[in-house]
């Protein structure tokens, strides 16, 4: 032990810790030996420890005795209490033990009940079914003898009875016994079945050509009835019918004969030989077919036959003959009056046997002006893809004639007119414009009659604008849109209102009588021009379309109504025209003109509708071809214009190869330049042989006159856009104008064959039908003239009309070199145009 820790701080810590658990804070205490020398002192404290401890539990108790006394008793009430509960358990587990015993014994009665009751139940079920199975098989006995004895009839009604009984007690009493008599009644139902098919087939009987019924008994079809076998019977018996004598009848024999029905007693038979076809002969043999069977057959039979046969004859009379024979042409459409009265006898003949089918029938003749229209408008179609398919036909000339008002002081009607005028009032910058508008001027006289005048030409109020239009969509343009007319219905009313406005009379003016206002006459414009046979064939159908409205709008036509055909007729027209539109391209394309005969066959079809709508203003008329004819035009003209919009690329192409006439006069590209211009020409040339034969005379020179147009333009361009040329090139591009000048001998008005003189001395109309023609001369003339000439002709020779002055001193700074003489004649140049 260490000498800072005495033996009383040691024993009150461990004492301490015993009695509180406290552990002491000294480090020293904690690690102080403890030497078993100190063990005596150490119990002797802790028995001084204890004693104290023991004095103040005397003293506390002392003054807490009557407590504890209290709790003593009541602990001992406590054990008397438990006693007694666990003696009354004691009582209830004992009883318990007897309550199962008890139940034990009830559950083995309940369960010996069930079983006798079960058992008298199996009893009665077992003398129940001895007492069915006795009998079922007593009646299977019955029916036996039944069938030994040959009465069959009775053994059916038993053995329906039979079955009946034995359905219900199988599914009662799964005992073999019950199959046993399935399998014996199966057996003998077969039996049944096979004698009384031997007797159905007695009775009925048919065979090939020759179809002998005889007279079932009524008793017998309701044995069969009840059998399940009626319906079987009779589907064989209808299709038996059906293939050895329906069908026989309702086909023709070498597509114009049939053969007949004739009857005998209870026999049908067809007729060896075939007749002539004849519709009311057949619906008179199906009055006899549905008399015989009605008359020979009981109602047990013929009411579920007549289900089953009846919808198959109807359909076949419909479908097979009588949608095919009503007529096309309106006379024999009155001839099918008596076709109709012969159904209505059919008809009334079904409802009074109780057949279905009547409604059907009536339904089909409330129909007929429906078919009637269908089958016309499918011979009217295939009238027109016959025409389609021969192609052209035979090429006609004809004339088209326009009665146009005019001022008396119009230059064409007036002996010294000058040519500008004729420039002036029928020129159009659109290259495009409908070549039959524009007349041919030589065709004009001074000294018209009063009343009425010839010109060679027509259209004085040209739609040049809609045609420009239609000849840009061309180009693009998709080609079987074009033919079906889609999109064309957006500028419908916009298109029919101008062509009513180009067929308006100016107001106070009465183009037939003698109204006119002063200084004004009239003029009748004539034109001829090739159509092929095409819309010749096509304005036939539909005149004969409208010949047939008006004929059914009669009463004597029919009687029975037809009115309600009018409207669908009246569509006929519109889809033969759909279809002329929609395969003319494939057709008119297999000829080099096509488009050329395509767009006069429209305008030429579209002139002859227009006049049958005049005519039939006045009526009440459901024909409305007005879009129809405003589609069929804007075709034609999209015709027209794809043909030109092809040729004019065609010569730009050709041109392209000089390559605007840059180093024309070095090889090889002078080769390239003469081959150019050369083709040029040649194809206009051809172009003009080509047409000569199909377009007016008029409409022949403006629409070469546009391809010109086309070709001296690029030339003007080319030219103008070298900004140097030499004197050899000056030259060779002055012979290349001229070979293009050459061609106006294509432009020589139309004179009588007569006159020879008059043709050598007649002038050219390249002005008129060539935009650009004067301005395409003077490029000649300022290729080939000095600078004195070329200042002549900007002062005196009009050239100011045709060219700007910066034009004309471009093309003078690329014609000469740079000299005082070109700056002078530059300078005049200048100050007469600011004068």
């Amino acid at each position: 032990m260490t000498s800072h820790v005495s033996p009383n701080q040691l024993y009150t810590a461990i004492l301490d810790s015993v009695q509180h658990g406290q552990y002491p804070e000294s480090e020293d205490i904690i690690s102080a030996p403890f030497p078993p020398s100190a063990f005596p002192d150490a119990i002797r404290l802790f028995h001084t420890a204890r004693d104290q401890v023991k004095a103040r539990v005397r003293s506390k108790s002392k003054n807490s005795a009557p407590d504890i006394d209290g709790w003593i008793s009541q602990a001992k009430q406590l054990r008397d209490d438990i006693e007694a509960v666990q003696s009354s358990s004691s009582d209830i587990l004992s009883k318990a033990q007897q309550n199962k015993e008890q139940q034990r014994d009830v559950h083995d009665a309940t369960t010996k009940l069930h079983l006798l009751q079960e058992e008298l139940a199996f009893s009665q079920d077992l003398a129940a079914m001895i007492h069915n199975l006795c009998r079922i098989r007593a009646i299977v006995g019955q029916v036996q003898d039944l069938t030994n004895q040959g009465e069959l009839l009775e053994a059916i009604e038993v053995f329906v009875q039979l079955e009946k009984q034995l359905g219900p007690a199988k599914t009662r009493h799964r005992v073999k016994a019950f199959e046993v008599l399935a399998i014996v009644t199966n057996d003998l139902r077969r039996e049944i079945v096979e004698d009384l098919d031997r007797k159905w087939h007695d009775l009925i009987c048919i065979n090939g050509r020759t179809s002998t019924v005889s007279l079932p008994q009524d008793q017998q079809s309701r044995a069969m009835e009840n059998l399940g076998l009626l319906y079987e019977h009779l589907s064989d018996f209808t299709a038996q019918l059906e293939l050895a004598i329906l069908l026989p009848r309702f086909q023709l024999q070498n597509g114009t004969h049939e053969r007949l029905l004739s009857v005998d007693k209870t026999t049908l038979k067809l007729s060896a030989t075939a007749s002539t076809s004849d519709v009311h002969q057949l619906i008179d043999d199906l009055n006899m077919f549905i008399a015989f069977l009605a008359m020979n057959l009981p109602p047990s039979i013929t009411d579920p036959l007549s289900k089953v046969l009846a919808p198959v004859l109807i359909e076949r009379l419909i479908s097979i003959r009588l949608s095919t024979a009503i007529p096309d042409g309106l006379t024999a459409l009155r001839e099918f009056d008596s076709t109709r009265d012969e159904i209505n006898r059919l008809s009334e003949l079904i409802r009074s046997h109780g057949w279905p089918g009547q409604a059907k029938l009536h339904a089909w003749m409330a129909s007929i002006p429906r078919f009637w229209v269908d089958q016309r408008q499918t011979s009217s179609l295939d009238c027109v893809r016959e025409l389609l398919h021969r192609g052209y036909g035979e090429i006609k000339t004809v004339e088209r004639v326009e009665t146009q008002v005019v001022s008396r002081q119009d230059g064409l009607f007036t002996s010294d007119a000058q040519t500008d005028s004729w420039d002036a009032g029928w020129y159009d910058e659109d290259i495009g414009i409908p070549p039959e508008r524009k007349p041919d001027l030589q065709n004009t006289t001074g000294n018209q009659e009063e009343e009425e005048e010839d010109v060679s030409a027509w259209g004085l109020n040209d739609e040049a604008d809609d045609v420009a239009k239609s000849e840009k969509a061309a180009s693009s343009g998709d080609d079987e849109n074009d033919a079906w007319g889609w999109g064309d219905d957006k500028n419908t009313v916009e298109d029919s209102e101008s062509a009513q406005d180009d067929q308006r009379t100016p107001s106070g003016l009465r183009i037939n009588g003698h109204d006119r206002q002063k200084g004004q006459r009239q003029v009748t414009l004539r034109e001829s021009y090739n159509i092929t046979a095409l819309p010749v064939g096509i304005l036939d159908l539909i005149k004969n379309i409208v010949f047939d409205m008006d004929q059914l709008s009669h009463e004597s036509m029919s009687r029975f109504p037809m009115d309600s055909a009018v409207p669908g007729l009246a569509a006929i027209p519109s889809l033969l025209l759909v279809m002329f539109r929609a395969c003319a391209s494939n057709v008119y394309s297999l000829n080099n003109n096509g488009n050329m005969f395509l767009y006069n066959d429209c305008l030429w079809l579209v002139d002859q509708l227009q006049g049958v709508m005049q005519a039939r203003s006045a009526k009440q008329s459901h024909l409305r071809l007005h879009a129809d004819i405003v589609a069929l035009e804007a075709f034609g003209k999209r015709s027209y214009g794809k043909e030109m919009e092809s040729q004019r690329t065609i010569i730009k192409d050709l041109l392209d190869g000089a390559q605007g006439f840059t180093n024309c006069t070095e090889p090889p590209f002078s080769q390239e330049c003469d081959i150019a211009v050369r083709t040029i020409v040649d194809r206009l040339r051809d172009t003009h042989q080509q047409w000569k034969g199909v377009l007016s005379y008029s409409a022949l020179l403006q629409s070469i006159g546009s391809l010109l147009s086309s070709a001296i333009d690029k030339i003007i361009i080319d030219v103008e856009d070298m900004s140097d040329i030499s004197e050899p090139e000056s030259q060779r591009l002055t012979a290349y104008c001229r070979q293009v000048i050459a061609v106006e001998d294509l432009f020589l008005p139309q004179q009588s064959t007569d006159s020879i003189s008059s043709q050598e001395a007649a002038v050219p109309l390249t002005a008129v039908y060539v935009p650009g023609w004067l301005r395409f001369q003077y490029l000649s003339e300022i290729l080939d003239s000095s600078l004195v000439d070329i200042k002549y002709l900007w002062t005196d020779g009009g050239l100011q009309l045709e060219y700007d002055m910066e034009e004309v001193v471009d093309l003078i700074e690329a014609l000469f070199a740079d000299s005082e003489h070109r700056r002078r004649a530059i300078g005049d140049i200048r100050r007469s145009s600011a004068r």
